[in-house]
């Protein structure tokens, strides 16, 4: 089986609505793009799901949930390279595009994890462009997705993942679920990229990205490896993958998820 040129692959979130693929497919289109035109898989998976914050019907960026306060939006991003470069943010306030700190965290930071108004901090040092969000008692966010929107990607060289979480409704305040934690809701290696999403503290816990990423270094493929990390939760717990590797991909979600690829030959 030929390797791919370059392959992208994009999810609104475990439980979005699999009508909303238009969303992740147009994020894929993007990603694409940038990499058709000699940008990294990085660049592409990071833009990517900077359009998918900007898509209200998915639970990150533009549709994140208010917290316990009935006011507060506190969100998570991460990304990550086959490189191992990794950067992320969590618990920032209020931020359209957490994924745009957490990819200047992985470029300029010695440190791989920021959070709260640390994040905003380095943001302005490093003269990242930040759009706030306004929330409110009153608010209510179309977005169904539990926790997170992603993307992962191959530019024909090197693999890229990230990540994107508008936290979970009412949640405690300072609550961080799998999104910003290395090996947790995402994982890149010379095998190959994982990206999760659904209930974070169960993925968290279980090192979900990192135990799927050692099933295809043993070997096994993306299709079964999306098949039985499912049966590793519980049928209450909602879950769901996308998994790239040279040459094949694969996605799952237990409750259904809007999600898209795009894959070139070699």
């Amino acid at each position: 089986m030929p390797n791919f040129q370059r392959a992208i692959l994009t999810h609104g979130g475990a439980g979005s609505d699999p009508k909303d693929f238009d969303g992740p497919k147009s994020a894929a289109n993007r990603g694409m793009d940038l990499m058709a035109n000699g940008e990294t898989a990085l660049t592409a998976v990071v833009d990517a799901v900077k359009y998918l914050e900007d898509d209200p019907r998915f639970n990150a960026g533009l549709g994140s949930k208010v917290r316990i306060d009935g006011r507060t939006m506190q969100l998570d991003a991460s990304c990550m390279t086959s490189n191992n470069e990794f950067g992320a943010v969590a618990c920032v306030e209020n931020i359209k595009n957490p994924i745009a700190i957490a990819h200047g965290v992985l470029r300029h930071s010695p440190h791989i994890l920021l959070v709260g108004d640390g994040a905003r901090i380095f943001a302005e040092e490093y003269n990242i462009p930040v759009t706030g969000l306004s929330g409110s008692g009153d608010r209510e966010t179309p977005g169904t997705s539990c926790d997170t929107v992603g993307a992962v990607a191959f530019d024909g060289t090197t693999f890229a993942a990230a990540l994107s979480s508008g936290g979970l409704e009412k949640s405690a305040m300072g609550r961080v679920g799998d999104v910003p934690l290395p090996g947790c809701g995402l994982f890149c290696g010379e095998s190959g990229a994982v990206a999760c999403t659904g209930d974070g503290e169960f993925i968290a816990l279980k090192l979900l990205a990192k135990e799927v990423y050692t099933w295809l270094e043993n070997n096994m493929s993306p299709e079964q490896a999306a098949k039985k990390a499912i049966t590793l939760f519980d049928q209450s717990v909602d879950i769901g993958l996308i998994i790239l590797t040279r040459n094949r991909f694969a996605s799952n979600a237990r409750n259904g998820m809007a999600w898209s690829h795009i894959a070139e030959n070699e």
